[in-house]
């Protein structure tokens, strides 16, 4: 059966750490639908999630393929709780050094987030899962990474009848929490999601 009408997550071999990522990730499958941004739009449905982390911590939350026609698209997804101020929540995107001090999510960290992802030595059976692939080597899989996250990247030959658009980026958060970080040039009506959980806020292993 294609992964694309697959009721499962083939990622699910790699779950995450933190187990709100874990709730995201199943319902970017299951039940994308509750995240919406302030145009009351909600996630596509994604195929296959992986944990981007280049450690137990650090990098992309979850790189993601969706179910989009003609051709699927690849998603960069940061998932928060925020942090308590007051009686709110608020999630910050500071400037990283690994990523030559621009701010977490700009496209300047993406680039560095990922390239330290696919260092990483499981990021190989991961890409085959992401991308319902089999038989690539490594160099291979790599490419396809390119072609999904910057098709205009390079100059290999591409079947013009199948538009190839550059990855998508997406914050997700809790109801209520404010996204901050004019640096890193997203569109916030856009690219932040709120949803509902009761157990969004409080212990880290929720």
């Amino acid at each position: 059966m294609s992964l694309i009408d697959s009721p499962r997550d083939p990622g699910d071999l790699w779950p995450s750490r933190d187990r709100l990522e874990g709730y995201v990730r199943y319902c970017l499958v299951k039940n994308p639908g509750i995240f919406r941004n302030h145009f009351s739009q909600s996630l596509p449905r994604m195929v296959a999630t992986i944990p981007g982390q280049y450690n137990t911590q650090c990098g992309i939350d979850v790189l993601a393929v969706d179910a989009h026609r003609p051709r699927r698209r690849l998603w960069l997804i940061e998932i928060s709780r925020g942090r308590s101020v007051g009686a709110a929540s608020i999630k910050e995107l500071p400037p990283r050094v690994y990523a030559r001090n621009k701010a977490q999510m700009s496209q300047a960290w993406r680039r560095a987030a990922a390239d330290r992802f696919l260092e990483t030595p499981a990021s190989t059976k991961m890409l085959e899962k992401l991308f319902d692939v089999s038989g690539l080597n490594r160099d291979e899989l790599l490419q396809l990474f390119e072609d999904y996250f910057d098709p205009d990247s390079d100059n290999s030959d591409r079947d013009d009848d199948i538009p190839k658009e550059p990855h998508r980026a997406a914050v997700v958060v809790p109801a209520g929490c404010h996204v901050a970080g004019s640096e890193a040039g997203l569109q916030f009506a856009d690219d932040v999601y709120t949803f509902n959980w009761r157990f969004a806020r409080g212990r880290r292993d929720w």
